[in-house]
């Protein structure tokens, strides 16, 4: 009758309990809206953030445009001296935590190229453009991650919230109805009894 209530004592402490149990419930559906609009705030801050993909997408197409033309114009050999010189990618990554949710963040600790007289101007030029990028790139892959992981949170949050007011609350507030109705036919029942009794003995 009740599926998300469990059984249903019609008693005075069942119902006591039942009527915590609500409110405990109508407390949580309020704190978990708070976290669904906190969400929603902290995902609507990152999309000036997001709306950068397209330019980080050219300057990438642009670094690898001139990455060609410097291997036409250096040849492998020049190229795997630049490599050499040219500094590994190296990041750190934590994991910090954005109203609960907990989000991957990458910081970028080495990237450079140690340029010599020796190495050819457009082959420079490319080690350096790819650089820019992958510097202005990860900005873009931290937001889009946290974009992400809100997005996953804010879903699961507003299913329980719905979840709650639709289905949890109104069955524990039929239940609530139905033992006050119950307990109160009890009464009645019990009071005209009472005053049968009553009259029963007075006609004695």
């Amino acid at each position: 009758m009740f599926r998300s209530v469990g059984r249903v004592l019609p008693t005075k402490g069942f119902l006591i309990r039942l009527r915590e149990r609500l409110r405990l419930l109508r407390s949580g559906v309020e704190a978990l809206k708070m976290k669904r609009d906190q969400l929603v705030k902290e995902s609507q801050s990152l999309i000036p953030d997001l709306r950068r993909r397209g330019e980080v997408e050219r300057k990438l197409e642009e670094a690898y445009t001139l990455l060609k033309l410097a291997y036409s114009a250096a040849g492998p050999d020049e190229m795997r001296k630049t490599a050499l010189l040219t500094t590994p990618l190296l990041t750190e990554m934590r994991v910090r935590s954005v109203i609960g949710v907990e989000v991957p963040e990458i910081k970028v600790v080495g990237l450079s190229l140690a340029v010599s007289p020796s190495l050819n101007a457009v082959v420079i030029a490319a080690a350096r453009k790819f650089a820019e990028a992958v510097r202005e790139m990860i900005p873009l892959v931290n937001s889009e991650a946290k974009f992400e992981r809100l997005a996953v949170a804010l879903a699961d949050t507003m299913r329980k919230v719905n979840a709650l007011e639709k289905i949890v609350i109104p069955d524990h507030e039929a239940a609530v109805r139905y033992i006050e109705e119950m307990l109160d036919e009890e009464s009645l029942e019990e009071f005209l009894m009472v005053k049968k009794y009553r009259q029963i003995k007075r006609g004695e």
